[in-house]
């Protein structure tokens, strides 16, 4: 397995959500935990996930409307839902609205971690991303292709572009680019790093407006 996959568990029932953090943390995986929409809402805010398991009932909307809302859009987040296993419509609407996956309640543990090993997979599978018509970005390797040759990035260089990539459909904000480079809540020293990165891009990649920024906004790439 590889290190620190982190997975976001969505579910009201207390009991439960004990069970399966507990099940995860036992197979090596990293879990941020949520009792309902507005604390998951928060947490995709702040971290990129390897994957989410989303209750469909919840206490303040529904993971269905979540999902399509907020999840849908982001790039190569594998989602699986959790039903009872008598409701074969939120099954069928979860899985037309393009999740990846469901398991019923109640399951077995074992189902349950090959549900996700199966997912992360698959996206992993799907991690080179198209930068331009001559540059890929893997997301898996964490390596940026320009005519096949590689272009040398920092770690933290490699960060921001998988920050952007995996919220492409929104704003990357000052908040989330600090926490998620370790630095101090009101540090402009993300948006110098972001500098860099759009002038090595325009420079070695010739991707002249790949980043674009907003005032009051932050950050987004358009792919």
């Amino acid at each position: 397995m590889i290190k620190d996959q982190h997975i976001l568990l969505v579910e009201d029932d207390e009991s439960l959500q004990k069970l399966i953090e507990k099940l995860l943390r036992n197979n090596n995986y990293i879990v941020s935990k949520a009792i309902n929409i507005n604390e998951a809402r928060k947490l995709i805010k702040l971290f990129i996930f390897d994957l989410i398991i989303l209750d469909v009932m919840l206490p303040d909307s529904t993971g269905l409307d979540f999902y399509e809302k907020s999840i849908k859009d982001r790039v190569n987040t594998p989602v699986i839902f959790l039903s009872a296993l008598s409701n074969v419509d939120d099954r069928v609407k979860g899985l037309k609205l393009g999740a990846d996956d469901y398991i019923g309640k109640p399951f077995d543990s074992r189902e349950l971690l090959l549900k996700i090993q199966k997912n992360i997979l698959k996206k992993q599978s799907l991690d080179v991303i198209t930068l331009g018509e001559k540059t890929q970005f893997n997301l898996k390797k964490e390596q940026l292709y320009h005519n096949e040759l590689k272009i040398n990035l920092s770690s933290n260089e490699v960060k921001i572009l998988k920050l952007l990539i995996n919220n492409s459909h929104q704003y990357l904000t000052r908040d989330l680019l600090n926490n998620e480079l370790g630095l101090d809540y009101l540090s402009r020293s993300g948006d110098m790093q972001i500098s860099r990165l759009r002038l090595k891009l325009k420079k070695e990649c010739q991707l002249d407006d790949l980043i674009r920024s907003v005032h009051g906004k932050g950050y987004k790439i358009f792919l």
